[in-house]
């Protein structure tokens, strides 16, 4: 069975998505810029993927910019199941 998980941020805008994009890999983190998936309908359709053990890293970066999101998420692929769980952030 096919297991896979992963962090995403989903932006309301895709200025924002490609701008924080650019911030967050300049500061090594790798992120990639990615749809939305159909879990989440709020937003440009425009998400960063990145791994989940940078999650903390990553919600301390958008601490410093605050670009408008829709949301923190950790999507789970489990075979051909897909759960997306909204991850608590700093408001």
């Amino acid at each position: 069975m096919y297991n896979h998980s992963y962090g995403l941020i989903a932006f309301r805008s895709r200025q924002h998505a490609i701008h924080f994009s650019e911030i967050l890999k300049a500061a090594g983190y790798p992120v990639h810029i990615v749809p939305s998936p159909k879990g989440i309908s709020l937003g440009c359709g425009l998400s960063l993927k990145f791994s989940l053990h940078l999650t903390a890293g990553i919600m301390e970066m958008y601490n410093r910019y605050r670009y408008p999101i829709s949301g923190f998420y950790q999507v789970d692929h489990k075979g051909d199941q897909t759960i997306i769980k909204r991850i608590p952030y700093p408001v």
